[in-house]
């Protein structure tokens, strides 16, 4: 088994894992959390990339990717580099929505502001940046079809990708230790004990794995020789789809945490819930109110227990952001209340009393 077959499979099972996560995050973000943000629709774009990514690595290989370029004829050669054009087109924007998804995930439940900037800032590079080398992807030569088909096309470079390709690929790699490390800025000065602070931090910092990715295959495509381009770059697109598979799963794996808690039994929130749903009487667990609005009003006896307005009320479901807004809003304007429950005893003149 030459070295594109080798690639191929590796990069299906690695899209296979991906859109695994992709489903369950889905899952439970739409059946249990039952909220659906921009990062989840950005995640999901991430997996559906990186499974195009894949399809256009197999038609490369079919081609003749993974082989030497001088044994291959002029036509496999073109092709074979033209559908790599494609597929690092799309591993290019699927590594850039991977990390968007973490800062607009993070851009929602952060509240200083100096941290809403740095993120926007780290979001808006990361666009730009994956967005004009692209472009310079398929504007390398004049005419454009040169760069891929170089034996039959004369043309012009008027471009030098690889080290465009190079310093991406150093951005990518810090801006996978930038949103690692961002969540621990924020979690310290939450009030909530020192395990909790490092478990949840800790599971929002998976990311380095996938800088770790992204520093190995930028060291790895600063030392190709393109002039066999087929052969030598087999190392770069296995790396490439690495670093987007590892950043799908670490992005993934924290946000499954409302799933693990239900299929273990070990949420009260969602047996709650389903017992809420038959009993109209059982109160929720947490009531929020508006520091702004009127509280609800609660009635004193203990007959007559009625439940707040679905306006104040809001139902726990243990995810992590969440976890994170429940304590980032105790200094935003927004108070947590436990239900409180008043009893009162009514003392009647019954015949029998003594």
């Amino acid at each position: 088994m030459h070295q594109g077959y080798q690639l191929a499979c590796a990069t299906w099972a690695m899209a296979f894992l991906s859109l695994v996560l992709v489903a369950l995050r889905l899952y439970t973000r739409i059946r249990i959390i039952k909220f659906v943000g921009a990062e989840d629709y950005m995640y999901a774009l991430t997996g559906i990339f990186f499974f195009l990514f894949a399809s256009f690595i197999q038609v490369s290989v079919h081609y003749g990717l993974g082989q030497n370029f001088w044994q291959l004829s002029i036509e496999d050669t073109s092709e074979a580099i033209f559908w790599t054009y494609v597929a690092n087109s799309f591993a290019i924007t699927g590594n850039a929505m991977a990390k968007l998804s973490m800062g607009l995930f993070l851009l929602r439940v952060v509240q200083v502001r100096w941290h809403k900037v740095a993120l926007w800032g780290a979001v808006i590079v990361t666009s730009a940046t994956s967005a004009a080398l692209v472009i310079m992807l398929w504007n390398q030569t004049t005419p454009i079809k040169a760069s891929w088909d170089p034996l039959r096309t004369p043309g012009t470079w008027n471009i030098q990708i690889q080290p465009m390709s190079v310093g991406l690929g150093v951005w990518s790699s810090a801006c996978d230790f930038f949103f690692a490390i961002f969540p621990w800025l924020f979690i310290r000065s939450l009030p909530m004990s020192k395990r909790e602070k490092i478990v949840l931090a800790g599971g929002m910092s998976l990311g380095v794995i996938a800088g770790g990715c992204g520093i190995t295959r930028t060291v790895v495509l600063s030392g190709l020789n393109v002039y066999n381009y087929t052969l030598n770059f087999v190392p770069y697109f296995a790396w490439a789809g690495a670093e987007i598979a590892v950043a799908i799963v670490c992005i993934g794996i924290p946000s499954l945490r409302p799933l693990y808690l239900k299929t273990r039994g070990l949420a009260n929130t969602y047996r709650s819930n389903q017992a809420a749903s038959n009993k109209t009487s059982d109160l929720p667990r947490f009531v929020k109110f508006d520091r702004k609005s009127p509280l609800p009003a609660r009635d004193s006896g203990f007959s007559n227990v009625s439940k707040p307005p679905a306006a104040y009320t809001k139902a726990r479901n243990d995810s992590v952001d969440e976890i994170i807004s429940e304590y980032e809003n105790q200094h935003a304007g927004v108070i947590w209340v436990r239900n409180e429950v008043r009893i009162q005893e009514d003392v009647a003149d019954w015949p029998l009393r003594r």
